[in-house]
């Protein structure tokens, strides 16, 4: 399922009886401890649920498959996620 950012908040606004306003301010702190961990260390272990890491690709050239023009994709960095071995047993297990 995709949710959008204003999805999000009216779900957790509904089910907790929190107003929007709130759960919009406790999910811009959650995003900023999040961000500033991320930064500082290269990651961010979450008990029970993962871990999201700070990644690096390296820069590449491709071929535009439409033009068979050839480009370059500068080096970027990125976050990745690794689920924590209890949240994929839970996930197997509701399927």
């Amino acid at each position: 399922m995709r949710m959008s950012h204003g999805e999000l908040i009216t779900v957790i606004s509904d089910r907790s009886g929190i107003s929007r306003q709130t759960v919009v301010q406790i999910l811009e702190a959650i995003g900023g401890v999040w961000a500033e961990e991320i930064l500082a260390s290269g990651e961010l272990e979450l008990e029970n649920l993962g871990t999201f890491l700070l990644d690096h690709r390296p820069g590449r050239r491709g071929v535009d498959t439409r033009s068979n023009e050839m480009f370059v994709a500068p080096p970027m960095d990125y976050v990745a996620f690794a689920p924590d071995r209890e949240l994929i047993e839970w996930s197997n297990r509701i399927q």
